[in-house]
């Protein structure tokens, strides 16, 4: 049984990294990467994290049918106006995507669920932090 959470983040990253507006306004698809990657200074880009997962099996299964993704995006730029304009298209990304096989992963669907804004002071960065939940099938 594959482990359908942890593999959440290469259809992420399929799907990010496909667009060209948005690795232009980042400056390349190696600037979306996992939030494991930075531990107190990230650079502009998109970072995302598998917050929950909730598989759902039934009697007989012996792997879930489906399989619920909490997933945190987190936007950083050193200007307000283009960490707006980067959060709002990883949400045309991703919000209400179509269901289909992004890498081998099978979404069903993903839904923007909360939203915030911040500036990290230390760093010189604002960002977005995103949460989206996914239903993912197997």
């Amino acid at each position: 049984m594959a482990a359908i959470g942890l593999e959440t983040g290469k259809a992420i990253y399929n799907i990010l990294s496909g667009d060209s507006t948005l690795t232009t306004l980042i400056g390349g698809a190696t600037n979306i990467q996992p939030s494991a990657i930075y531990t107190s200074s990230p650079k502009k880009g998109v970072y995302y994290d598998v917050l929950a997962v909730d598989n759902e099996y039934t009697k007989t299964a012996d792997k879930p049918g489906l399989t619920k993704v909490t997933l945190q995006i987190e936007c950083f730029m050193p200007k307000y106006a283009d960490v707006i304009t980067l959060a709002v298209r990883v949400q045309h990304l991703l919000d209400k995507i179509s269901e289909g096989t992004y890498n081998t992963i099978k979404i069903q669907s993903c839904v923007l669920d909360s939203q915030t804004t911040d500036f990290d002071g230390e760093n010189k960065y604002y960002y977005i932090e995103s949460t989206y939940r996914l239903r993912i099938i197997s």
